[in-house]
């Protein structure tokens, strides 16, 4: 088994929380469903939200040349589409 730089690393943080007791048993039955600890399904699943809920609120960093590039993709003028044109003149079917 390889040991990952996470899995090295002394876990020392806590977590806790309260559950009603439905919660408490659906989250059980899926851990052991799973072959998980409940721990360790837990911290997954947690840790699996925190990053989709981040994905777009991270830092990224773009050499020059990227940046240049970027920014002349954010400069260009906007340019009409048609389809969307009409689509976006379509009444909301919930205006119908």
């Amino acid at each position: 088994m390889t040991v990952t730089p996470e899995a090295a690393r002394r876990k020392e943080a806590r977590l806790a929380m309260r559950l009603t007791p439905d919660q408490d048993a659906l989250i059980r039955d899926a851990a052991a469903v799973t072959g998980q600890s409940l721990t360790e399904f837990v911290m997954t699943a947690a840790v699996a939200r925190a990053e989709d809920t981040l994905a777009d609120r991270r830092v990224f960093r773009l050499n020059d040349a990227a940046w240049t590039e970027f920014n002349a993709i954010l400069d260009r003028p906007a340019k009409s589409i048609p389809e969307l044109v009409n689509l976006l003149n379509e009444p909301a079917p919930w205006d119908e």
